[in-house]
């Protein structure tokens, strides 16, 4: 819920309008559109017209990360995600969330770095379906996100996060 308003005020600030003027409208590809879906990719309308922004929120570890694209060319979009080390310590993350390649990059790491490298490479996964719309629809572990120029990891206390936590952003037209 903390996510959502925090949205909804951002948008209102940028747009420079009364959050109570905006109406919540999620797209999702497989849902599709409107004031009654509570998932997908974040929008609003005002006064009944879509706003002028693409989108995208994460949450993790009581954090919240936004990203919008004011006057956005049609299909361009963005995705943005923060992941905690803390979450990426279980048996068998890599086989199911990492490329070949990707799991590949870990050896030799152990410990605090391995879990670091986890969560910036599944961050940067998330930001790229968020920005795509596919979300999890698409398998992680299908996914290739080590040199993909349109994510860009966020550094540790980049947009005002703590160090701990790692965040990528991912813009580019639709579908990547």
């Amino acid at each position: 819920m903390a996510g959502r308003r925090a949205l909804r005020t951002f948008v209102a600030e940028l747009l420079d309008v009364p959050a109570s003027d905006l109406t919540t409208h999620f797209s999702c590809p497989r849902c599709g559109a409107g004031p009654g879906l509570s998932h997908g990719r974040p929008g609003y309308t005002l006064r009944g017209e879509p706003v002028p922004l693409a989108l995208s929120l994460s949450r993790s570890s009581g954090w919240i990360l936004l990203g919008a694209l004011v006057d956005p060319p049609p299909g361009l979009t963005i995705g943005v995600d923060l992941a905690d080390p803390s979450g990426m310590a279980f048996e068998g993350f890599d086989g199911v969330a990492l490329t070949p390649a990707e799991r590949a990059t870990l050896a030799g790491l152990a410990g605090l770095a391995l879990l670091r490298e986890r969560a910036r490479l599944w961050a940067r996964k998330e930001a790229w379906l968020k920005m795509t719309g596919d979300g999890l629809a698409t398998a992680p572990d299908s996914l290739d996100v080590l040199s993909r120029a349109e994510i860009r990891d966020l550094g540790p206390g980049e947009a005002g996060l703590p160090p701990g936590l790692r965040g990528a952003v991912a813009v580019s037209s639709t579908g990547g």
